[in-house]
């Protein structure tokens, strides 16, 4: 999946759009076209040598097409991530409106008020960010550090006397040398112009192995809404590269640009500063939900326990019918496999720690086996879906008829009894009984989306 976006990303480098601009979301799109002009990466890079920590004196063919290509990939893929920006922000944008009209309506249905979203504070790190990438791009490239393999196998395991050489690292196990890219995101601006006591300032550090795809990432604190896209600082970086006189050719330069863009794919992200995109705006809404539920009149005796029940069940349903129940499961999935190794940049943790006094510390647990408990509320909502899933519209409707039976009595009753009590009636089974299966419906599929 990755090489066929990789393979994409190179083919879409020269057609890229050139116009993008972030905008109020009160318009039909949350950003749309203005003109884009990033000179930064025109021109020839550098190109050092790593053992002089000078300028490269060789010939190497490789080396000298991939430092010709490597600016028109830095800034094909600079607007590639604009652009895919722009598109998945438009895209969620139009997803929250659908989910807030069908939730209205939903909750209508029960005879609650008029159900809304608080949009004001949507996307405004990200209109930020990307009105960043538009003026400049976040990250500058200030050389290109070749290195020549044949030379560093000859004094292997032994590091080169070179400043540069701190991005190295030689692995016994399998005989080859590593590269690395440590950056050093900093974000700072005055909350007030005329208080300079008053400042916030943060920064993301993170740091991936350019040969296996795996690192670290670790964020000091989040970013706040009111962000002006100037409080983002300039990430330099130098790219280090092998190379060997007996290995060139078209094949070699084609694995130096792939790799690129793959590595590109993972350090260059200055979204992720909120949530990498996979996990943004995710998840129906729930407190939003949560709190429009709390605010109607129920008559049920856990109103706690109820309220959180009852308002994510009704945004699943709106899920479900917006995007299927597989959103459901996926991200279930993805924020399970965040959670046991937060800290992961790339395919798979790895903290880098090549040098004396580099002693990075992070939590990987091992992925495990999704478990759902039907007495816990985590495991009720997977009951709940799967005989929403089972019994359709009639679960729906009894839910409400009882809800407003109670209310036309005036007479509370325990919420999780009322619900479990619904369940068994319409399935036909006893609630233990149909509670146990759908345990084992909903781990089958859980275990579909389970990451790699």
């Amino acid at each position: 999946m990755l090489r066929q976006r990789i393979a994409l990303i190179l083919w879409l480098i020269l057609p890229v759009s050139p116009y993008l601009r972030a905008q109020d979301t009160t318009a039909q799109d949350v950003v749309q076209m203005e003109p884009f002009n990033v000179t930064v990466y025109r021109g020839d890079i550098p190109i050092i040598d790593g053992f002089t920590g000078k300028a490269y004196t060789g010939s190497n063919e490789v080396v000298v097409q991939f430092a010709k290509t490597f600016n028109k990939l830095l800034l094909g893929y600079h607007k590639k991530l604009v652009i895919d920006e722009v598109r998945h922000l438009n895209l969620r944008y139009k997803l929250g409106k659908e989910f807030e009209r069908e939730m209205g309506t939903l909750s209508a249905s029960f005879g609650f008020g008029e159900f809304t979203l608080d949009d004001s504070t949507w996307l405004r790190r990200e209109r930020a960010i990307v009105t960043r990438l538009i003026r400049e791009p976040f990250f500058k490239v200030k050389a290109l550090v070749v290195w020549d393999r044949d030379r560093l196998q000859k004094i292997a395991p032994k590091k080169p006397d070179s400043k540069y050489a701190a991005d190295l690292h030689y692995d016994p196990d399998t005989g080859s040398w590593q590269r690395r890219i440590l950056t050093r995101w900093e974000v700072f601006f005055y909350n007030n112009p005329n208080r300079t006591d008053r400042a916030f300032e943060t920064e993301k550090i993170q740091g991936l192995n350019l040969d296996t795809q795996r690192g670290f990432h670790f964020i000091e604190r989040g970013l706040p809404v009111q962000i002006p896209s100037s409080a983002f600082q300039e990430v330099k970086l130098t790219y280090p590269i092998f190379y060997s006189d007996h290995e060139v050719g078209e094949k070699v330069l084609r694995h130096l640009q792939e790799t690129l863009v793959a590595n590109l794919y993972y350090l260059y992200d200055p979204f992720s500063w909120m949530a990498r995109r996979d996990t943004r705006f995710r998840g129906g809404y729930i407190q939003d939900c949560q709190e429009h539920v709390r605010a109607q009149r129920i008559y049920v005796e856990d109103r706690d326990a109820f309220d959180a029940t009852l308002s994510r069940f009704l945004s699943d349903v709106v899920t479900i019918k917006l995007q299927g129940a597989d959103e459901i499961y996926s991200l279930h999935m993805l924020q399970k496999h965040l959670g046991e190794s937060p800290r992961t940049l790339g395919v798979g943790l790895d903290l880098l720690n090549w040098n004396k006094g580099e002693e990075r510390d992070a939590i990987d647990r091992p992925a495990t086996e999704a478990r759902i408990s039907p007495s816990h509320p985590g495991g009720f909502r997977f009951v709940m879906i799967d005989a929403y899933q089972r019994l359709g519209e009639p679960f729906l409707e009894k839910i409400r008829s009882r809800l407003r039976e109670q209310k036309e009595l005036r007479r509370s009753v325990n919420g999780q009894t009322l619900l479990t009590e619904i369940i068994a009636e319409l399935s036909g089974l006893p609630y233990s009984e149909f509670a146990q299966r759908a345990k084992h419906t909903q781990e089958a599929h859980l275990a579909r989306h389970k990451m790699k």
